[in-house]
């Protein structure tokens, strides 16, 4: 009877278990399907609302922190949170530190942190422009050591030389090749999971295009 009841007690786990996990699936996906469709500053706003409370339900998952830190970095990127940009980096870079505790070697976290640091540039490009160009380049270099088949990481290179003035060795002609070896990297990157980052090759493509016109 010890058994029997042992048993069940496990079944009935892993039933549980699995339902959750179908249901996280689940409204990650949706989440995910909203934030492809946000344009706004509202529409982003609202998607890391969502993605917060997804983070709450589970404290255990690195993926809903990292979506939350991706939604505010482009609620700035709108244009109208230029107001608050180092408030909404703020906000963007607390729960990403909450995603690389759950996920410490992890070279999409190491992206977004990169890109955290070019967005702070914005407040004050000639007064913060050495000092984060320089943070950003030691996060994309860590993301690389950690996965260099990252797309990701050669696409906001690429960004970030594009908007470097060509004094300085930046400028269209600069970023190409980058931007030409994130499109190499993104027709062969194959994501782990459905709800895993696979955002920006939409805009690399663009930016190559512009380049290479």
């Amino acid at each position: 009877m010890k058994k029997i009841i042992i048993t069940s007690i496990i079944i009935l786990a892993t039933i549980t278990s699995f339902a959750g996990d179908k249901e996280y699936m689940q409204d990650m996906e949706k989440n995910l399907k909203e934030l492809g469709q946000a344009k706004t500053a509202a529409d982003f706003e609202a998607v890391a609302k969502n993605f917060e409370r997804i983070a709450e339900a589970e404290p255990d998952k690195w993926l809903p922190y990292y979506y939350v830190s991706y939604s505010y970095v482009n609620y700035l990127f709108t244009g109208e949170g230029n107001k608050d940009i180092d408030k909404f980096l703020d906000i963007a870079e607390g729960y990403l530190e909450k995603a690389r505790q759950l996920s410490p070697e992890n070279s999409e976290i190491e992206v977004m942190q990169g890109w955290i640091y070019q967005g702070r540039i914005q407040v004050d490009p000639m007064g913060r422009g050495q000092l984060f160009s320089q943070k950003a380049s030691e996060s994309f270099g860590k993301a690389k050591n950690i996965n260099p088949d990252n797309p990701r990481i050669y696409f906001l290179v690429g960004q970030n030389i594009l908007y470097t003035p060509e004094m300085f060795g930046g400028g269209e002609e600069a970023a190409c090749p980058y931007f030409k070896k994130a499109e190499d990297k993104f027709d062969s990157f194959k994501t782990e999971t459905p709800i895993s980052p696979d955002w920006g090759r939409e805009t690399n493509f663009k930016q190559l295009n512009s380049c290479e016109s």
